[in-house]
């Protein structure tokens, strides 16, 4: 795919028109391949922005600070990402995940993260007495290590096998009752969830929290973001998509008739728009997409359906806050993150700008899921004060002499997304995964949901580079005035 990404598609002998909804980047990626391979491509994009869950706060911000309210850390392992931004030309410097200072919160107890590797019994969790001296993550290991070794030996050929036989567990079933290595204590399942900050996933597919957790804790793993803000991948796109986006075109219908497809939509102030095409490619999040009428409803398979209904999608909320100096960084912070039992549940201090005078924003809470509920309910203002009171209990009262603005956002109250990323539950991974992507008729499919990699800039990437290539190869016979 980094040829695709570094040459383009092959020149098509059939131009088409194709009609492309939501201008995220799997949406950005497709139609840039396929207008660069000479097709006729229009992006219909219901806010007034592009990069969907890319995106960067910064208008409440002063100095040049910002706030990743989506996606905020590339993994170095992300080549089609990092082929994009090299392609662009972006400036990147490392996103510090984690140090040796990192604070642990637990139990109103607070510890570096150095000390704790030392001395991994200080929280007094109850954990087995085997299971006593071991640190969080070498739980983990214990449990996850011969699925991963197994992995590991041969993953195109051994992951499926790994789907099959682990489709059913959560992870909480799965660190439990493990049926390949160690199980875990009910202490230490406790332990591993707040110390990892995972205690809002219990629910949900042990094989997405899997995929999520070999990228995290990788060994010689590193991390980067885009110097100045990650939305400067997707803002790249302008200069040669800018006169294919129409923006504020909220898509209502799709209707597939007489070999074309036809998309309705309507403007901010509901006007209706529409536009026919030879083909379709939606990029909205199933989430959103059930919103979204489509004739006949039998041009949609039963199972896809089923996917657009069931697809889980994780909500996420953000609370940035912006001191006036970085007193963090006397304390031994640059970079890096505080776990805590806290409602604030996990906060990251910025990895750019170190050392340097002025303000900084600190991404005072970061949720997922059930930890994530108690916050979408509340106003910004509420936001701010409870994350202020939490980050005084690990930081003093100082915060509040320092406090200057914040910012927050909820994905799962966002009406263009309705989640921040896809996630299985048990079962989905083999009952939806077969139908996220598969077109219908004229109607195909990209995104991070339809991608191996959810949750990722990466998955949205590898998503629209294979819809882009399958709908570039689609045989001439398919335009034929006979095909259906």
């Amino acid at each position: 795919m980094n040829s695709i990404i570094r040459n383009g598609l092959k020149k098509t002998e059939i131009p088409k028109k194709i009609i492309i909804v939501g201008a995220g980047m799997a949406g950005l990626v497709s139609a840039s391949l396929l207008k660069q391979a000479g097709h006729h491509v229009t992006i219909l994009e219901a806010s007034g922005r592009v990069g969907g869950r890319v995106y960067t706060l910064r208008a409440d911000f002063r100095d040049g600070q910002f706030l990743e309210a989506g996606a905020m850390r590339i993994p170095n392992n992300h080549f089609f990402t990092l082929e994009y931004i090299k392609k662009f030309q972006l400036p990147v410097n490392e996103f510090i995940n984690s140090t040796p200072n990192d604070i642990i919160y637990l139990r109103g107890k607070k510890a570096r993260l150095k000390t704790y590797e030392q001395n991994p019994d200080i929280f007094g969790f109850l954990v087995a007495p085997h299971e006593r001296g071991k640190t969080a993550t070498e739980l983990l290991q214990s449990a996850i290590k011969p699925v991963t070794d197994f992995i590991n030996q041969n993953p195109r050929k051994n992951w499926p096998v790994v789907v099959k036989q682990l489709n059913q567990y959560s992870m909480e079933a799965f660190l439990k009752d493990n049926p390949f290595g160690v199980s875990l204590s009910p202490g230490a399942v406790d332990l591993l969830k707040v110390l990892l900050t995972i205690e809002g996933f219990p629910e949900l597919s042990f094989l997405e929290l899997l995929r999520e957790l070999l990228v995290l804790f990788a060994p010689n793993i590193r991390f980067y973001e885009i110097t100045g803000g990650n939305d400067l991948l997707p803002k790249a796109f302008l200069p040669q998509l800018k006169d294919n986006i129409l923006f504020g075109q909220k898509v209502k219908k799709i209707v597939q008739h007489n070999n074309q497809v036809t998309i309705h939509a309507v403007n901010k102030i509901f006007e209706p728009f529409q536009i026919t095409g030879d083909l379709a490619i939606i990029t909205i999040p199933f989430s959103v997409l059930q919103f979204v009428e489509v004739e006949p409803v039998n041009s949609f398979s039963h199972e896809k359906w089923k996917a657009i209904r069931e697809l889980h999608y994780v909500g996420s909320t953000k609370i940035g806050i912006q001191f006036k100096s970085r007193f963090w960084e006397r304390e031994g912070m640059y970079g890096g993150k505080t776990a805590s039992d806290l409602p604030i549940t996990l906060t990251h201090y910025p990895s750019y700008g170190l050392g340097k005078p002025g303000p900084g924003v600190v991404l005072a809470s970061y949720t997922w899921e059930d930890d994530a509920v108690p916050w979408d309910s509340l106003s910004d203002e509420d936001r701010f004060e409870y994350a202020l009171k939490n980050l005084a209990t690990i930081h003093g009262k100082q915060v509040y002499r320092e406090f200057e603005t914040g910012a927050s956002h909820s994905w799962i109250r966002d009406p263009y997304s309705g989640g921040a990323f896809t996630m299985f539950k048990p079962y989905q991974a083999m009952e939806l995964s077969p139908y996220i992507s598969t077109p219908e008729g004229r109607v195909h499919f990209a995104g991070e949901h339809a991608s191996s990699t959810h949750a990722w800039i990466q998955g949205a990437i590898e998503s629209g580079i294979h819809v882009a290539h399958e709908v570039n190869n689609l045989p001439r016979t398919f335009f034929s005035p006979s095909h259906l």
